[in-house]
């Protein structure tokens, strides 16, 4: 089923636009493979990880002043992951809220941050923020593909303050595919159940003061769920081109990079009632037949590293466009002949609550007018950051400096199709331009500071941290009429629809590690968070952690005790956050004060058995006491109690890895998550409970020659038809079923 002609116009303007960028992709492309580096002299073919990481090495993680992890590019290959959410269950103090089974737009929580669309969590690629519009909407359902990604670094606690701007929890950096020593490459081809495969390839190398990689990544698949009565594709189809390009002299270099993605995915926001959902949890309903989801994105940066006699510097630019349409049910226009409200979500919660017509309705056994919404976005994110790092006696310092503006145009549309009574759809048709959705353009223009300082007191260190954020912004509406020809504009002198805000915001922090001997720290650590809200005061937090880390010959053990103290609590609303309020809208709610604490827990070790085998085990374990401190009500967070739980934070969640290897090149791992239970509101009512469920993932792989590999992976082994998701408002959403996939790896 297609989206009409008109719907798609900006869509593929935005790939016209793009033409030139893959043509001068192609060029790079053709130029490195008749370079002289397939002419390269054999040497190290160590890969060289360009200076974009935040916390560095594994013995930079071992002495950071507060906690964090790297999941190395030899972790990522044990379990060959596409899904970042179950890649990130490795680490303590996250929580992970499915959205369509994949990971393609993971919701993320760190330390009890809110968990729509990752928006309380700074996500970078190569220490650039990478959300598309990180200050004005950064719940904007971007996440980079974790398929092509080489290894991820989570940074927590007071560490957190020289990243921002959303520094409460913390966050999260991906490194991409480093250029190559020597030319090499490497090639992927995986296959699996629903129709999956994907291709990664990459090939590039160094040769004299020049280096380059090309790196394409493609994954498909037809979807697990079904679509009653009209049936259709639930799966997606996304590509990502990626080129590198370096030079390099002495103590110097220049990288170029560029990102160019692309996605068409056939899913909906919409869930299931309860009844549907014990009738089979893995099919939507019919009217999401025409459900779409359109994404197009560029992305450049170009970054220098300099090494000078008595001071290092390293200077990023870059800019990032990214486009995206979300085409979706959105209204049952069938008030006055049903009795029925109009929205999805309210007719969901009607069929809950025992309503025979709207659950009727929902299965397609009464004609109604479907009206679908082009929730159409444009985003920009461009500007430059550098850091300074520098040694004076017993002082590391470190300065950085970020200056950068973003924005969203939201201009939606409208289109029909009307639902017969036994289900079947009509085309779409009535397209209706810009009236009455809310089109606005919002803009944010930043600028941030830190200053760190690691004092060095022989077994004792010292970290005193200090972080300015001033950011101004504005939104405006674009007029309601149709056309190519928007303006911005007012409506009336009672009407101004033009607002304009200044924010200035400090926060500072201090972290202290106490070597005991050289197996056993002490760490400690204490910082003011804050997030930046659109429009209005930043949501804030006071945070505090205590830990040990081990690490001896027995294995790494990490065992951190972390509380948030939140002032001000403060929400905007999405469609998928589960709340009463109206996603068109642009308030900013307020949950008051609340307490998140809780304890981390993480351990590896290798235990050795007999014939050359070993036998690695790695476990995360959280346990969490997420609350607010006084009753309220609003829109967003609807009736709360003091002493309500946190929506979306189980009171536990556990992974445990354990795995085998042996000298013959044969390897396994079993992984079981463990998430405990919660609730998608604060008022937990029956259709609002998620339950504490499991999920068993097995892999095995085997090296045939030291080139190539194949694996196995097996997702879901028990096949638990589990609710994991209540979103939005009470539609249940199960994960994933039992998927089977295979591949080969070829490196050369």
């Amino acid at each position: 089923m297609e989206i009409s002609n008109n719907s798609k116009q900006k869509f593929w303007v935005s790939q016209a636009i793009s033409l030139p960028s893959l043509i001068v992709y192609l060029t790079i492309c053709l130029t490195l493979l008749i370079s002289p580096l397939a002419f390269a002299q054999e040497g190290d073919t160590e890969e060289v990880i360009e200076s974009v990481t935040i916390i560095g090495s594994v013995e930079d993680q071992k002495k950071l002043a507060g906690s964090g992890q790297i999941i190395s590019n030899a972790d990522l290959l044990k379990a060959m992951d596409t899904d970042i959410q179950k890649i990130l269950t490795a680490v303590p103090g996250l929580y992970m809220r499915t959205e369509e089974g994949y990971g393609l737009r993971p919701n993320i929580s760190i330390r009890g941050t809110a968990i729509e669309r990752s928006a309380k969590v700074a996500i970078m690629e190569d220490g650039v923020l990478v959300a598309p519009s990180p200050y004005t909407s950064s719940s904007a359902y971007y996440f980079p593909t974790t398929g092509r990604i080489h290894s991820v670094e989570v940074l927590k606690g007071p560490a957190a303050v020289t990243q921002g701007p959303q520094t409460i929890g913390g966050a999260i950096n991906l490194i991409s595919t480093p250029i190559p020593n020597v030319p090499s490459g490497k090639f992927v081809q995986e296959l699996g159940e629903n129709g999956m495969m994907r291709t990664h390839a990459y090939y590039g190398g160094t040769s004299g003061n020049f280096g380059g990689l090309v790196e394409v990544h493609e994954h498909e698949s037809d979807g697990f769920d079904s679509i009653a009565n009209v049936g259709g594709d639930t799966g997606f189809d996304k590509s990502d081109l990626m080129v590198k390009a370096r030079y390099e002299n002495g103590d110097h270099s220049l990288t170029f990079k560029m990102v160019d993605l692309d996605e068409t995915s056939n899913q909906s926001y919409v869930g299931l009632s309860q009844a549907s959902f014990i009738a089979n949890p893995r099919q939507r309903y019919g009217a999401t037949a025409y459900d779409k989801m359109m994404n197009d994105g560029d992305q450049t940066s170009l970054t220098y590293v300099g090494d000078f006699e008595s001071f290092n510097v390293t200077f990023t630019s870059w800019q990032n466009d990214y486009y995206r349409d979300w085409f979706k049910v959105s209204d049952f226009n069938n008030k006055k002949e049903h009795g029925e409200q109009d929205d999805i979500n309210e007719l969901i919660s009607a069929a809950n609550n025992g309503s025979a017509n709207a659950q009727a309705i929902l299965d397609g056994q009464l004609p109604v007018q479907i009206e679908y919404k082009h929730n159409n976005r444009y985003y920009t994110n461009e500007g430059y950051q550098f850091t300074i790092n520098t040694s004076l006696g017993i002082h590391d310092l470190t300065l950085g400096y970020r200056d950068m503006e973003d924005s969203e145009s939201r201009v939606q549309a409208h289109e029909y199709a009307d639902q017969a009574a036994d289900g079947s759809l009509s085309p779409l048709y009535g397209y209706v331009g810009l009236s009455g959705s809310n089109n606005r353009l919002r803009e944010s223009s930043a600028t941030s500071y830190y200053l760190q300082d690691t004092m060095d007191f022989g077994r004792l260190d010292v970290t005193v941290g200090y972080r300015s954020e001033d950011y101004d912004q504005r939104h405006r509406r674009w007029s309601d009429p149709a056309g190519p020809n928007l303006t911005l504009v007012r409506t009336g002198e009672a009407d101004v629809r033009d607002t304009f805000t200044e924010n200035d915001h400090t926060t500072q922090s201090f972290g202290a590690t106490y070597e005991v001997n050289e197996n056993l720290t002490l760490v400690a650590g204490f910082h003011e968070g804050m997030t930046p809200m659109f429009g209005s005061d930043p949501e804030e937090a006071d945070n505090t952690e205590l830990g040990i880390r081990y690490s001896g010959d027995a294995g790494d053990v990490e065992i951190f005790y972390f509380s948030s103290e939140y002032s001000n609590l403060a929400a905007e609303c999405t469609l998928v956050s589960g709340a009463a309020c109206n996603p068109d809208e642009s308030a900013v709610f307020s949950g008051g004060s609340a307490d998140v604490e809780g304890l981390e827990f993480n351990g590896s070790w290798v235990l050795e058995g007999d014939n050359g085998i070993s036998y690695p085990i790695a476990l995360a374990y959280t346990s969490t006491d997420a609350t607010f401190n006084n009753s309220s009500e609003s829109d967003y967070f609807g009736v709360v109690a003091a002493g309500d739980d946190l929506p979306y934070i189980p009171s536990s969640s556990m992974s445990l890895v354990v795995g085998f290897i042996t000298d013959s090149g044969l390897s396994g791992n079993m992984r079981l998550i463990d998430v405990g239970s919660s609730c998608s509101i604060a008022a937990c009512g029956p259709y609002n409970k998620i339950h504490a469920h499991t999920i068993l993932d097995l892999n095995l792989r085997k090296a045939l020659n030291e080139a190539m590999d194949v694996y196995m992976i097996l997702e879901n082994v028990t096949d638990d038809e589990d609710i994991i998701s209540r979103a939005p408002s009470d539609g249940a959403r199960s994960q994933k079923p039992r998927t089977i996939k295979v591949g080969f790896s070829y490196k050369f």
